[in-house]
């Protein structure tokens, strides 16, 4: 999923562009700075609804390392997100110890796919908070 698909996202607002092959997942835009680059990133991700908040897992497909984002937010954890043409300021926490076990458990009950990802590589895929800061973000990021 790449720039055609952020710019469909944006097209229909969200709507019916969460069909992969594992079936309908929710997907948000996410919008972080580039930690070397400072350019504005855009990335479509699967996401859980935690209360106000977001659950996103830093799979990477089940590649060895994590995604970008996942980089740019730990140097930066504030974030943009984008859900269903709505723009929100977020701030990214990177889940540890028992919260990021119960988060876990919460996104592999509904998308157990991530469970085989985790056994397919030796690093610990991340899971991360998105707590919402502000809504409506300003809307400046395209």
């Amino acid at each position: 999923m790449g720039p055609r698909y952020v710019g469909l996202y944006r097209l229909l607002r969200g709507r019916l562009v969460g069909r992969m092959s594992q079936g309908f997942m929710p997907v948000l835009l996410l919008t972080t700075v580039g930690r070397r680059s400072g350019r504005r990133r855009t990335q479509p991700v699967v996401y859980v609804r935690d209360g106000s908040a977001f659950l996103i897992v830093g799979s990477n497909a089940g590649l060895t390392t994590d995604p970008g984002w996942v980089f740019n937010l730990r140097a930066r954890p504030e974030a943009e997100v984008e859900l269903n043409g709505t723009r929100m300021r977020a701030r990214a926490t990177i889940l540890e110890g028992d919260e990021q076990i119960r988060a876990w458990r919460e996104i592999t009950s509904r998308y157990a796919f991530f469970d085989s990802y985790q056994s397919a590589v030796r690093r610990a895929i991340p899971v991360l908070r998105l707590d919402v800061m502000a809504l409506p973000a300003a809307s400046d990021c395209h």
